[in-house]
């Protein structure tokens, strides 16, 4: 039996999602003896909830750091995680690993998990979705969920700057009035051990209402933002309702509670509405109402990364935006085609140093002046990643994969350069192209 390793010793969110991969995939893992290196706090806020655990589950970094394994994945975010991986005997490693200081994140799935770590506007893809990728497993769509009549409402505490402390208390007043034969219980006092497949759970975005979703609860998140999938259930019947960055108002939230449990059509909302799909083979988001001022974003980003992480060609639906959706989507375009013009340059440069790599005399001046237009444009791209977080995780995923150039010699180096440089420069062209299309396709007024 071959013996696979999986470090994931991030916190408990990425613990949680991660044994819920494994527990789905159990069947595919049968001929594994398998080990799970955990967060020794994360493992302890899972486990004090009852969480179910996959076998091999341990916090042991010293007997995990003295086995040998066929095959060691690194799921986590963290930096010393990867010096740890690299450090491992392994015949084979999956996700990110470091060793004399570089950094290996060889498959595209390693790379867009690790542009996570500058905090992203959304996640496009579902943390599972990207754990799966990165194992070599193979997606399985899940099944869809009955509705069923609610029994019980469960609510979960909102900020007072999204949900101002009067408003929930005449949520709450509203909601006795409205659903009497309904108990409403504070989330903390539900016991997951029951059968809650008759819950609704109205609430914040947090791993105490992800734990009570994947218990089988239906759940409806309130949040600020779209921030796609974070901490959002896998599958199942829920909703996200966005404030678009103001307040939620009880009257307009019990409406939309109503439409939920008696499964009706969404009528006028004046929140931004979306909920949980699988046709793509990955999870996504879809939305109600298109009324976030970042959804035609989200939608370019999801053909774009559809594309390149090797998944299924997905069209561009493009609905009629707002005012605020056409100005986000002219001020991310008009950025790119500057940046663009500039990496006609880098192009230019990298084909330069390769076409000097290879001269028998090699002009070091010329050659210099290449690698300082190199530099340069390097140095506008991370300007612009920290500007502009609705172009950075691209910007990000190709400065991971530009690091991925092992050549020994400059002739090697430049030529693995040059290719990653013109795949950057194809899939930047492609997302022009993809916001270019939103305006024209507007300024025809559909």
């Amino acid at each position: 039996m071959k013996k696979l390793l999986v470090i994931q010793t991030d916190d408990a969110y990425f613990l949680f999602e991660t044994l819920r991969i494994l527990e789905e995939s159990a069947s595919n893992l049968k001929d594994y003896e398998l080990t799970v290196l955990a967060n020794a706090t994360a493992f302890t806020a899972l486990t004090r909830d009852a969480v179910p655990l996959v076998r091999g589950i341990t916090c042991d970094v010293a007997a995990v750091a003295a086995s040998t394994y066929d095959i060691s994945a690194n799921l986590s975010l963290n930096e010393p995680s990867w010096d740890f991986h690299g450090t491992l005997s392994s015949q084979h490693k999956l996700g990110a690993w470091r060793r004399s200081e570089e950094l290996h994140a060889i498959d595209p799935w390693t790379a867009y998990l690790l542009t996570l770590k500058a905090k992203a506007p959304f996640l496009t893809f579902h943390l599972r979705d990207i754990y799966k990728n990165i194992l070599n497993l193979r997606p399985d769509l899940p099944k869809s969920s009955s509705r069923l009549p609610i029994r019980q409402i469960a609510f979960g505490t909102t900020t007072a700057q999204l949900f101002p402390v009067q408003e929930q208390e005449n949520f709450l007043g509203e909601l006795a009035s409205a659903f009497p034969g309904i108990p409403l219980r504070d989330l903390s006092e539900v016991d997951l051990m029951e059968d809650v497949s008759r819950s609704l759970y109205i609430g914040p975005a947090n791993l105490s209402a992800l734990k009570f979703c994947e218990a089988g609860g239906r759940g409806i998140f309130l949040a600020t933002s779209f921030q796609g999938f974070n901490l959002l259930p896998y599958s199942g019947d829920h909703l996200l309702v966005s404030g678009r960055g103001s307040v939620i108002r009880a009257g307009s939230l019990i409406r939309i509670v109503d439409c939920v449990a008696n499964n009706r059509d969404f009528r006028d909302a004046p929140y931004a509405l979306y909920s949980i799909s699988h046709d793509l083979g990955c999870a996504h988001i879809t939305s109600h109402n298109m009324a976030d001022d970042a959804f035609p974003i989200y939608q370019s980003h999801l053909v774009l990364w559809n594309f390149l992480l090797g998944l299924i060609d997905v069209d561009l639906e493009v609905h009629k935006c707002t005012s605020g959706q056409l100005d986000l989507v002219k001020i991310q375009l008009e950025v790119l085609t500057k940046f663009l013009r500039l990496h006609d340059y880098a192009i230019e440069s990298v084909e330069a140093v390769h076409a000097q790599a290879r001269a028998i005399a090699a002009d070091p001046i010329s050659l210099e002046s290449n690698l300082r237009n190199l530099r340069e444009v390097e140095k506008v791209s991370n300007d612009i990643a920290a500007t502009h977080p609705y172009l950075r995780p691209f910007l990000d995923f190709y400065r991971i994969r530009r690091a991925q150039n092992f050549g020994s010699t400059l002739v090697e180096q430049s030529q693995a350069s040059f290719l990653t440089y013109a795949e950057e420069h194809q899939a930047l062209r492609a997302l022009q192209e993809l916001f270019s299309v939103t305006l024209r396709k507007n300024e025809a007024n559909i």
